[in-house]
């Protein structure tokens, strides 16, 4: 199994600010001069893509450090490579950092025996992120792009007061932005990312295990004799 070690150089984080706190105003509508940092996120998620080779080493990575957290739901895990795809839903996906908090957030929906189709708050950061490419986004539309972009890369903030900035954003518009979270979710959804049957040869990266999807037996290594005994048992 290649595993990727990670790359030395960071990500441009554009150091915009995120705009003046939110009014007061519950209908949504009053403008919250937001645009620098949407503009901020989606310079972020662009800033750096990857090609197909790269995400399939870290797609491998964050399997493996899933059967680490999750050493029950080892036999699962390994084979939830297929739901770890990246999506087409924009080019950010092969960013590093976006990719491997997808991965990570399925991995721990299937050790949590979850829905996986349902999507994931990175991929809502790329929907908010091309959406912000046509309108601008303000109240409760902005409140959930930050609040998934905090969710799904909690050591990538834009600035640093972005979550004092977001703690505003939901005491103005959390009822509006738990609904639209969960609309998002539904709406973005992949419903084709979700278990079908497994055909497993019993062998995870070409070693023989006994694991539940085995199509066969896992047929049993053959046992070391020590030549000393088996030598001494040939000359009785």
């Amino acid at each position: 199994m290649s595993v990727l070690k990670g790359r030395g150089n960071l990500l441009t984080i554009h150091h915009s600010a995120l705009g003046s706190r939110p009014t007061d105003d519950r209908t949504g509508g009053a403008t919250t001069n937001t645009d620098s940092g949407v503009a901020a996120l989606v310079a972020t998620v662009m800033d750096e893509v990857a090609d197909a080779s790269a995400v399939m080493d870290w797609a491998e990575d964050e399997i493996a450090r899933a059967i680490r957290r999750h050493s029950d739901h080892a036999d699962a895990l390994y084979h939830s490579f297929g739901l770890i795809r990246p999506r087409d839903i924009g080019p950010g996906m092969g960013s590093e950092f976006v990719y491997r908090s997808h991965a990570a957030e399925l991995l721990g929906r299937v050790a949590a025996g979850a829905d996986t189709r349902p999507a994931t708050a990175a991929e809502l950061c790329l929907v908010c992120c091309e959406a912000s490419l046509r309108t601008p986004m303000h109240g409760p539309t902005a409140g959930v792009y930050f609040r998934m972009w905090l969710r799904a890369f909690p050591d990538r903030p834009i600035t640093p007061g972005q979550a004092d900035e977001q703690v505003h954003y939901e005491k103005l518009y959390g009822t509006q932005i738990d609904d639209l979270e969960r609309t998002l979710r539904q709406k973005a959804a992949d419903p084709r990312r979700q278990f079908r049957d497994i055909d497993c040869p019993g062998k995870h990266y070409g070693i023989r295990v006994a694991c539940r999807y085995a199509t066969t037996p896992p047929v049993p290594a053959p046992a070391v004799v020590d030549p000393a005994i088996a030598n001494g048992r040939a000359a009785r």
